[in-house]
């Protein structure tokens, strides 16, 4: 068959130019395809995996949530969040859950407010308890400040479904105003009193008497009592007085 080698009809590079437009949004479909699948499966794993306490396998749910995050922004640094929690490194975790709670809906936050909340609260508790009140206090106001601006029963009248949570999560901002008002006045813990300095160093040996002649004298006889005859020449006089 030839080739024809005319001038393209006008169909044809119509259709050419609708597929090199239309390239770029097939390819973000594609790309939000696998996304919506990725976050189906790394949530779901995110899930079981935080309840086996796994860190490194929510470490890798948090990669995985993180590549194209355009769907659900926060749920990456939730998921790196609850991570840094199971690491206790509290900074971390709260600057994770503050980045989730940025990115999530007024409406749908309530998840993301109660670990800002408890995560700050702990900070709180770990300044209180080495004396840095002041630090304990902006941390407490900030985390009961969570609360205040939380949606209608996230706090106060929530119904989670297990019960030491559901008290946790109502007595929240009860609890952080006490502990508030339990700074006001508290005299800051004293430091830890400096170690006792080392002991002197012993002294240097005395340099030995130089005699007459210059040369080192030798020491002194060792005697049981300097201050007295030596024992030997008391004995041998004992013994010459017995003898005559």
């Amino acid at each position: 068959m030839r080739r024809r080698t005319g001038p393209v009809p006008a169909r044809l590079r119509t259709r050419r130019r609708l597929l090199l437009w239309s390239a770029p949004l097939t390819l973000a479909v594609i790309l939000v395809a696998v996304k919506l699948l990725s976050v189906v499966f790394a949530g779901n794993a995110a899930v079981r995996d935080y309840a086996d306490r796994d860190a490194e396998a929510l470490a890798t749910d948090a990669a995985i949530l993180g590549v194209v995050n355009v769907i659900e922004p926060a749920k990456a640094p939730f998921v790196e969040g609850t991570q840094a929690v199971l690491e206790r490194r509290l900074d971390d975790a709260d600057a994770l859950f503050t980045e989730a709670l940025a990115g999530t809906p007024a409406a749908d936050s309530c998840p993301v407010r109660v670990n800002v909340e408890l995560v700050r609260e702990r900070r709180g508790d770990d300044a209180a308890f080495i004396g840095r009140n002041a630090d304990a206090r902006d941390l407490y106001t900030q985390a009961l400040d969570i609360v205040t601006q939380a949606p209608a029963d996230c706090f106060a009248g929530n119904t989670d479904p297990d019960e030491q949570r559901r008290a946790v999560r109502a007595d929240a901002a009860a609890r952080l105003q006490a502990k508030i008002d339990g700074l006001r006045g508290a005299p800051p813990v004293a430091p830890p009193p400096p170690p006792p300095p080392p002991p002197p160093p012993p002294p240097p040996p005395a340099a030995p008497s130089i005699g007459a002649d210059g040369e080192p004298e030798p020491d002194a006889p060792r005697q049981l009592n300097p201050r007295g005859a030596d024992p030997l020449d008391r004995l041998r006089q004992i013994l010459r007085d017995s003898a005559s």
